[in-house]
């Protein structure tokens, strides 16, 4: 097969249209970059619309769209990191987990959070601690922003998202503890056993009123005053760590 090498080509074309939120906004796709993020759709069962594979580079298993292969010149174009994709699929964004009507478990909200590499590296976390749902709050970032995606390192088709307007509305069957530096109480000594929602916020602008209005309780981590604070992303694997602890039994 004679490898794509024109960025006419509309394979081509969308994937570097879905760079942008309104792009994938409109047309419910977005990019996954990397052998590893590509095989971690697959395995989730996400839906791949397209998949575009450098010329030369193995086919990942289980595909079920015809690779479309592409000269190495014309992926580096389309790639969005700087040392270029041997994959590139293009995923259904309604193929992505769906979040839980109800919470029984734990969830992590994120209140304004707009670094996507943080969101990513927070869905990552979520991962590992076994949440149930990520609550975005406006305006967070887009999840299945590329750095998002990248940062997630495959924890974006294994945990669920929900954005929501207001996060202090989002699960009202849980309790609602949140994250501040200057909390009412260390975090070791709140309840964090389920339905729980834990919500951190922006590093500038902290939580919402709304969100500590409706919390049971504001906690904080101690730290040393080496530092002014955590790292939005630091303090939430901080929390989530205990929050899986509290709730392993």
């Amino acid at each position: 097969m004679e490898p794509i090498r024109s960025l006419r080509n509309p394979a081509l074309q969308r994937v570097r249209a879905l760079q942008r939120t309104s792009e994938r906004r409109a047309q419910g796709l977005f990019a996954v970059e990397g052998e590893d993020h590509v095989e971690a759709a697959i395995r989730a069962g996400a839906v791949l619309e397209d998949l575009l594979v450098r010329e030369g580079a193995p086919v990942p298993a289980g595909v079920r769209v015809e690779p479309l292969v592409v000269a190495a010149e014309a992926m580096d174009r389309v790639s969005g990191v700087a040392s270029g994709s041997r994959v590139i699929a293009v995923v259904r964004t309604d193929s992505l987990p769906q979040p839980p009507a109800v919470l029984s478990g734990v969830g992590l909200v994120l209140c304004g959070v707009s670094d996507p590499g943080n969101v990513g590296t927070l869905l990552r976390t979520a991962a590992a601690f076994a949440a149930e749902v990520v609550v975005l709050g406006a305006p967070s970032a887009d999840p299945t922003a590329p750095k998002a995606v990248r940062a997630a390192t495959g924890a974006t088709f294994a945990v669920p998202t929900l954005a929501v307007d207001d996060p202090a509305r989002a699960y009202p069957e849980a309790r609602l503890v949140a994250l501040d530096a200057k909390g009412d109480r260390d975090l070791a000594d709140c309840d964090l056993t389920g339905p729980v929602l834990i919500a951190l916020g922006a590093e500038r602008e902290g939580l919402p009123a709304a969100v500590r209005e409706r919390a049971q309780v504001v906690c904080r981590i101690p730290q040393s005053h080496a530092a002014e604070s955590l790292n939005v992303a630091a303090a939430g694997a901080i929390a989530m760590a205990a929050a899986y602890g509290a709730n392993r039994g």
